[in-house]
């Protein structure tokens, strides 16, 4: 990176405060898988699958996209340099650029202000993507220019990936074509020993889940919007309790010894946690009458 952003680290880093730390730590969350899980929760849940599902491939195709260009950069965090400190270094998971939380948010905050169309709404949204950028700097996670081009690509990828989701009329096929797309960089960093590039296993996994969710969902529990408003808030409210559950079960799944099965790992973990929320939880709350 240049200079000049190092100069810009050391100089907020002279800001820092527990006020202000505790502060960019929240900001920074709104960019993390969690937030985005929620969201995809709500929409599915409550409101509309569709719009749901589009969410969750714009957006993965994003992270997707940000982890693969990270593992063939490979540009270091700036605290490993030496020079500046970094706060919850434990939330900067693969390589530094491009941002991949400034990203996140940039792509799915893009994609829900195109649908609901409403000037304020994008001026909160452009507010709020601002904030994680900063917050990312701030914290000495990242570089200037990895969270401008995590900005830029992820606004650019919401509108290229609108366009492409609406190019297909059957689904599970885009979402089976994505698979494919990206299976030929999985093999690839599946024979380097670098444990930062399981960030893309992730992803991975997830599409698989998808699939797997969709289509079961379709066929044995296709949701019913058409109920009282407690109830979708009781669908929203267990599902994201059973996420809670499933996730921090999975999580002990930690193989260590060796970095390909952390790959295969991660993979497994979030195909069965999307399929799980997305697929045979509606499954059980249709049994369950709500």
């Amino acid at each position: 990176m240049f200079a000049f952003e190092t100069d810009i680290l050391r100089f907020l880093e002279g800001f820092r405060n527990d006020f202000l730390n505790a502060f960019f730590e929240f900001v920074t969350f709104i960019g993390e898988d969690v937030p985005m899980m929620i969201l995809l929760a709500v929409l599915w849940f409550a409101f509309d699958k569709r719009l749901a599902q589009r969410v969750f491939f714009v957006t993965a195709t994003s992270l997707s996209i940000n982890s693969i260009i990270k593992n063939c950069v490979r540009i270091e965090r700036p605290w490993e340099s030496g020079k500046v400190s970094c706060v919850r270094p434990q939330t900067a998971t693969g390589y530094s650029f491009p941002s991949g939380h400034t990203q996140n948010v940039s792509t799915w905050g893009t994609v829900l202000a195109s649908h609901i169309k409403k000037p304020l709404f994008w001026v909160l949204i452009g507010f709020v993507i601002f904030l994680v950028a900063f917050s990312r700097v701030f914290l000495g996670a990242h570089y200037p220019t990895d969270v401008f081009v995590g900005v830029t690509l992820g606004v650019f990828w919401a509108f290229v990936g609108n366009f492409i989701y609406d190019l297909f009329e059957n689904k599970q096929r885009l979402f089976l074509m994505t698979i494919l797309c990206l299976t030929p960089f999985v093999v690839l960093f599946v024979f380097s020993d670098d444990p930062l590039f399981a960030d893309l296993y992730k992803f991975y996994g997830m599409f698989w889940g998808i699939v797997l969710a969709v289509k079961f969902e379709e066929k044995f529990a296709p949701i019913d919007y058409n109920i009282v408003w407690w109830k979708k808030a009781l669908r929203v409210i267990t599902g994201l309790l059973l996420a809670l559950v499933v996730k921090c079960a999975i999580d002990l799944i930690d193989p260590k010894e060796y970095v390909q099965l952390i790959f295969v790992s991660d993979a497994l973990k979030y195909l069965a946690f999307v399929f799980i929320l997305f697929g045979l939880y509606p499954y059980i709350f249709k049994k369950c009458k709500f």
